[in-house]
């Protein structure tokens, strides 16, 4: 857990685009006692006016600006996620993270290009602090970020009130009620994370767990279990392996249409079990309309004791663009992912988490982890750890099940797939009814897996070439 918070913490440095203090922050976590599960989630602000909430044109709330700012949960996570499993001391988690923003730390290619691509979605305070010489840091380059330094600095010395409550809490909802926004500082100081049950699902000798609703971990699920029913998931050999392919696409598309129609918050609004969502997938429309997909971090650490699944978010790139210029960081855009549908279950509403799409997944293979794995990009995340999962039943190594090729649903009975995804893979999907178009450019491309897998005493490692994440083994001596 130490080791997850750490990194997650100097994610939030180098990787500001995906990941920071104003995001959310998801985990699964397994010891030797069970699986726990930790919903970092912010809410809505408390003085929030649903009538006056405006449309994006697609029937949400629009990303950019201060309408689709909710209370960032990250902090408040790592400390309850350290509070439960830690063990170093809490100031010694954030030394990375203040040496990367204070020394600087070296840009990833990937990480350069989404910083130039998202550059219109901030404010005049995040250009003047992510853009100081009109583009972004090239591959390679450092960046430095004092400012946020010293709001880690505090969090190391003070906790998560150094977040939500005193001058920083301030600057936060000055910053969120002058770009439109409803969050103040009561809401923050109300802000607690949730304890919640795993969502699991049984796959043979295996289970599957997540995050329950808001989140569409409830989508990883539904279309896991709907493949595995039919004797798919893991299938290998010329007909099967095709029939799977064609299966996962239908399964997914599925899964998203429920998701659409029940996800919501379960404190806020009537949701259903997942039994009543597991039985609406056979009548669930297909070729329909897809959520709006922004992206993520992910880490993964395995040791002996302990499996830990964390996933982080400022959700779109650069959140908000709402920037905290006295913090060095921006404010998530997570109030997008609500409804503006008054009657719709995942309706724009005071206090209320809006549906989720960051979803840590963890696999048990006969009751001990297997399996932790995290693919960022929005509504990719469930698509891509779905074809991971299939990859890896069927005998894949990790590194192959996460660099092999991949489809993507997008909606409207389109998929596209990449250039490296088996052509009759591909075929299967198009004679499915699909159609298959070239989006190269969609938004999230194909994602960015990590992976961790321990069979036999035996721990792997795969991080996605995609992307600019890593893999290590890391030994540790008294």
């Amino acid at each position: 857990m130490d080791a997850a918070i750490g990194a997650d913490a100097v994610m939030g440095v180098v990787e500001p685009t995906g990941t920071g203090v104003g995001g959310d922050l998801m985990a699964v976590v397994a010891t030797h006692e069970g699986v726990s599960v930790l919903n970092g989630a912010g809410r809505s602000g408390r003085r929030t006016d649903p009538e006056s909430v405006p449309d994006n044109g697609h029937g949400f709330v629009p990303s950019v600006g201060g309408w689709a700012v909710t209370v960032p949960g990250a902090v408040a996570a790592w400390q309850d996620l350290h509070g439960r499993f830690g063990r170093l001391p809490w100031p010694s988690l954030f030394e990375p993270a203040i040496e990367a923003a204070t020394e600087g730390a070296e840009l990833g290619a990937t990480g350069s290009r989404l910083w130039e691509s998202s550059r219109d979605r901030l404010d005049a305070a995040g250009s003047a602090l992510y853009f100081p010489a009109g583009t972004a840091p090239a591959p390679g380059e450092r960046w430095r970020n004092p400012a946020l330094a010293a709001v880690l600095k505090q969090i190391a010395a003070d906790g998560s009130d150094a977040l939500y409550r005193g001058p920083l809490a301030q600057a936060v909802c000055e910053s969120a009620t002058a770009a439109g926004g409803n969050v103040h500082i009561d809401d923050l100081a109300g802000h607690r994370s949730e304890w919640v049950e795993p969502l699991q699902v049984g796959l043979g000798d295996h289970e599957l767990i997540t995050v329950p609703p808001p989140c569409q971990g409830t989508v990883t699920a539904l279309a896991a279990e709907w493949v595995h029913d039919r004797g798919l998931l893991g299938a290998t050999g010329d007909d099967a392996g095709v029939e799977a392919a064609a299966s996962m696409v239908e399964a997914l598309d599925r899964a998203f249409a429920v998701a659409l129609d029940c996800l919501a918050d379960p404190a806020a609004a009537e949701v259903p079990d997942y039994d009543e969502m597991r039985l609406r997938m056979a009548g669930a429309p297909r070729r329909g309309p897809m959520p709006l997909g922004p992206g993520t971090v992910f880490t993964v650490v395995f040791t002996a004791e302990q499996a830990v699944v964390l996933t982080s978010s400022v959700c779109d790139r650069f959140g908000s663009g709402v920037t905290v210029p006295e913090g060095g960081f921006v404010l998530q855009s997570r109030g997008r992912g609500f409804s503006t549908d008054l009657s719709h279950p995942n309706a724009v509403a005071p206090n209320k988490r809006p549906y989720h799409t960051i979803v840590p997944t963890l696999v048990l293979e006969n009751g001990q982890p297997m399996l932790g794995m995290g693919v960022v990009g929005g509504i990719m995340q469930p698509q891509g750890k779905l074809q991971i999962l299939h990859r890896v039943l069927g005998g894949a190594s990790l590194t192959a099940a996460v660099e092999a090729g991949r489809f993507r649903l997008i909606g409207e009975g389109q998929v596209t797939t990449e250039a490296s995804l088996e052509p009759d893979w591909r075929a299967a999907i198009g004679a499915a009814g699909y159609e298959l178009v070239d989006t190269a450019d969609v938004i999230g491309g194909f994602g960015g897996a990590q992976a961790v897998l321990s069979r036999e005493g035996t721990l792997t490692a795969a991080s996605d070439p995609r992307r600019d994440g890593t893999s290590a083994v890391i030994g540790i001596t008294d």
